[in-house]
């Protein structure tokens, strides 16, 4: 699916440097989210997320497996680019910097942070089954938003 995906493009999208200014806003404003658990947790299992997305739109052929295969087949890019880019974890630079964040510890918080995965590939699912079925294309989008912010709101990326 993904074979020859080439990703020096995305290569050059660096984030900010980990003892920068902007850096030091970004852990500002996000230690100023709320910490929802609930939320969190309700999006850190995406295809469960689209699956339920697509049950509330009453779509009765929806294929779970199609969110299982994106999830499995972008992964390796993913990891490369944060393999890359090395980027800690906002906790790990917020005590660098005394700030003072909690965050909520997820088995999915064991790599680096950027680019995010869960928003990665929330976004992919959420196109792709937009794509397949149009009509729910704004319920399904807002479930890879969801996934995304969920992402900030456990204070887990930038």
């Amino acid at each position: 699916m993904f074979k020859d995906f080439d990703i020096s493009s995305f290569k050059k999208m660096k984030p900010p440097g980990d003892n920068t200014f902007d850096t030091m806003q970004e852990i500002k404003s996000l230690a100023k989210i709320k910490i929802d658990k609930s939320f969190v947790k309700k999006f850190d299992d995406q295809e469960a997320a689209f699956k339920q997305t697509a049950e509330r739109e009453g779509i009765k052929d929806y294929d779970n497996s199609i969110a299982g295969k994106l999830i499995e087949k972008s992964a390796p890019i993913i990891m490369k680019l944060k393999k890359h880019f090395n980027r800690p974890r906002p906790k790990v630079l917020a005590k660098k910097m005394n700030i003072k964040m909690k965050d909520i510890e997820m088995a999915s918080m064991k790599t680096p942070s950027y680019p995010s995965g869960h928003s990665t590939q929330g976004m992919l699912i959420g196109l792709t089954l937009s794509a397949k079925y149009p009509k729910s294309r704004k319920a399904f989008m807002k479930t890879a938003n969801n996934i995304s912010d969920s992402r900030n709101v456990a204070h887990a990326h930038y």
